[in-house]
C-alpha cells in the first residue's frame, strides 16, 4: 500500500530530474573575455563553441545570458550578444538578465 502512495512522488521526481538535466549552464570568465578577440578567437573561446553547438541541436531554446550587474556588466553582455549573433544564435533567442552569481562571470543557460 505504501508503495502505491509513493509512486506519484517517484514519477514526479523522475520528470523533474529530466527537466533539470536538459538545462545546460556554461560560465564565461572576465579574464577570458579580457583577452583580445576577433572572429577566429571567438569561434574557439570556451565555452562559446559548446553553447552554439547545443543551441543548434534544438534552435527553439532560449539562451539566458546572466551577467554581472552594473554598466560594465551590461556592456559585456551586449558585446557578447553581438558575437553570439555572429556565431549563429539570433538575438530573439537570447535574453539578457542582470545578476550572475559572481561579479567576474557571465552564466550562459539554455532553457526550453
Amino acid at each position: 500500500m505504501k508503495l502505491l502512495r509513493l509512486m506519484p512522488v517517484v514519477l514526479l521526481c523522475s520528470v523533474a530530474g529530466r527537466v533539470l538535466a536538459d538545462e545546460s549552464v556554461w560560465l564565461l570568465g572576465a579574464d577570458d573575455w579580457a583577452r583580445p578577440h576577433d572572429g577566429a578567437s571567438m569561434v574557439q573561446m570556451p565555452p562559446l563553441p559548446e553553447v552554439v553547438k547545443a543551441w543548434e541541436q534544438q534552435p527553439n531554446q532560449q539562451l539566458v545570458v546572466r551577467y554581472p550587474g552594473g554598466e560594465e556588466g551590461l556592456l559585456w553582455a551586449n558585446e557578447l550578444r553581438s558575437w553570439l549573433v555572429a556565431l549563429g544564435i539570433p538575438s530573439e533567442y537570447q535574453e539578457l538578465v542582470a545578476g550572475s552569481r559572481r561579479p567576474d562571470q557571465i552564466e550562459l543557460e539554455l532553457t526550453r
